[in-house]
């Protein structure tokens, strides 16, 4: 199997984005756009841009769920839950709970700090 050049790869990333972008599937947005921050890192291009939107894309995805919660009426609130190889950053917020307004009024998750190659990949659980 050759080895895909730098365009093709960043043309790939752009069709994977624009099939996620049809079915607005924010959290494969997220994981995506982190993908291609971590491209351009190693690059030697500057990736905060991109890094940006990957967090926005996460975020957007994290309030989707929770408002999708409330509109259930079946649980009260959420608790945290963090990957084993999470961060630390992130691993200080596992099993932290938060009732619906406070969730999204603070928007805990993701962690823009989460320093795993990924991103942050907590999620809610609901209460």
């Amino acid at each position: 199997m050759s080895k895909l050049s730098p365009d093709e790869k960043w043309k790939r990333f752009n069709q994977k984005l624009e099939e996620l972008m049809k079915s607005n599937d924010f959290y494969g947005l997220g994981v995506v756009y982190q993908e291609m921050a971590n491209f351009l890192d190693k690059e030697g291009k500057s990736s905060k841009e991109i890094r940006d939107k990957a967090y926005k894309m996460k975020l957007q995805h994290q309030q989707d769920y929770i408002k999708s919660l409330i509109n259930s009426q079946v649980a009260k609130g959420v608790e945290i839950l963090c990957a084993v190889d999470s961060c630390e950053s992130c691993k200080a917020l596992d099993g932290k709970t938060f009732d619906f307004k406070k969730a999204l009024d603070s928007s805990p998750l993701p962690k823009r700090e989460c320093k795993h190659k990924y991103g942050c990949r907590c999620t809610y659980l609901p209460l």
